[in-house]
């Protein structure tokens, strides 16, 4: 083929076409948008299911009672599971699963169930119940006494240990407004009245509520920037009551040499291993003085009327007995914790030592509250040798907060 045949025929061909780009992809703005919120609310509920919250944010009972110093800050007791250990009377751990706003107690409602008559059992450790399991405490020894008739009533155990009237004085003057007991029973023991000064609480604040619409993950962080316990559903940690020794809160980490003399071998290293209640060191002799002063409490009295007549909460008063004002069988239980300063007897049980009982009853009668003294049934069973208060710690074994919801079911129930 000749040279021209072959540009001729190269020029006749038509040149490869190129292809077009692609066209570019629309970003899709509303499905990343879809995703982004269907992640957040995944997340959402994931947080709220395992970190629920109580519906007051402001309401707490860190408010009214601070515990011991512990190491890393404040003692918080919402959201916890606290374990009361006194292995000198018991192996047994007795665990106070504490509610949203730290009572051992189920969680509480601001609204009252229709129907039902709302009931505040307030007081000290008898109340929360100490040394035994938390359905043999005083409250719930009363809903079984009333049988059926329990499902009346709306009761809550706000109980709080170590603590006394200005402190209840305190609570009522906050909780009252915001759960409206129609009813409040102060089950005052034999250490409430003295040290007592008189006593007037601050204005309570008004109720905060969690936002519903404050996302979880920001409430976490308020927690934890508060140092306050994270709320987790399912936590089971258990943190006991007294520390061992070298913490700050435990008083043995720094008073051996001078507290070693008062006390029986074995129930110091329970009290360093944190086993055993170091306050019960030389407690009897503290009782001794406190039993027979007199206190006005008046102040705390007067108070209590006009807040609890403004919400048209009424207001039983009932008395509980040391054992020591009892019975002498404990007392030496109490020399092995007082081997020092106590001496070989020493009876509590006398007149001089029950001046408490005549000043609630008097100052409850001038201020039109019912009052009703519970010596007598502990008393009689102590006496027919039904011993109802633990050896070495002073509180009650369950039988004792038996005694103690039954009795005063009866006189609630004569009330009625």
């Amino acid at each position: 083929m000749s040279k021209k045949r072959k540009a001729k025929k190269a020029k006749s061909t038509p040149p490869p076409k190129s292809k077009a780009p692609p066209p570019a992809k629309k970003i899709k703005w509303g499905a990343i948008a879809l995703y982004v919120l269907g992640l957040f609310l995944f997340q959402e509920m994931v947080l709220r299911l395992c970190f629920p919250l109580p519906e007051l944010s402001n309401f707490n009972r860190i408010k009214f009672q601070i515990l011991e110093p512990a190491a890393g800050g404040p003692s918080y007791l919402r959201n916890r599971a606290m374990v009361w250990r006194s292995y000198p009377d018991t192996t047994a751990d007795f665990v106070h699963q504490m509610n949203r706003y730290g009572y051992r107690d189920q969680d509480w409602s601001v609204s009252k169930p229709a129907g039902k008559k709302r009931i505040f059992f307030v007081g000290d450790s008898f109340v929360e119940g100490m040394m035994t399991t938390g359905d043999q405490t005083v409250p719930e020894h009363f809903k079984r006494a009333a049988g059926v008739a329990a499902g009346e009533y709306d009761i809550f155990n706000c109980g709080m240990m170590g603590i006394g009237l200005n402190e209840y004085t305190k609570f009522l003057a906050e909780a009252v407004p915001i759960f409206r007991p129609d009813v409040v029973f102060m089950v005052l023991y034999a250490n409430d009245i003295p040290f007592q000064k008189a006593y007037q609480p601050p204005t309570s604040p008004e109720p905060t509520y969690f936002s519903f619409w404050r996302p979880r993950l920001l409430v976490l962080i308020d927690f934890i920037k508060a140092k306050d316990p994270i709320p987790f559903r399912w936590n089971n940690e258990r943190i006991p009551f007294h520390q061992p020794v070298p913490d700050p809160g435990n008083p043995w980490s720094v008073k051996e040499a001078e507290w070693s003399p008062h006390v029986r071998p074995d129930l110091k290293e329970a009290m360093k291993q944190g086993t055993f209640n170091f306050f019960r060191l030389n407690w009897v002799l503290e009782e001794e003085k406190f039993l027979r002063q007199a206190t006005d409490i008046s102040t705390q009295l007067q108070f209590l009327k006009q807040h609890l007549t403004k919400y048209g909460t009424e207001l039983i008063v009932f008395y509980v007995p040391s054992r020591s004002q009892i019975s002498n069988y404990y007392y030496t239980f109490e020399r092995a914790s007082c081997q020092q300063n106590c001496p070989d007897q020493l009876d509590l049980t006398g007149p001089a030592y029950q001046v408490h009982r005549s000043l609630l009853s008097q100052q409850c009668s001038s201020l039109g509250f019912p009052f009703y003294d519970l010596t007598e049934p502990v008393k009689a069973e102590e006496d027919r040798g039904n011993h109802l208060y633990w050896d070495y710690d002073d509180h009650m074994r369950a039988k004792g907060y038996k005694v103690l919801g039954e009795a005063i079911w009866e006189r609630w129930r004569a009330r009625q």
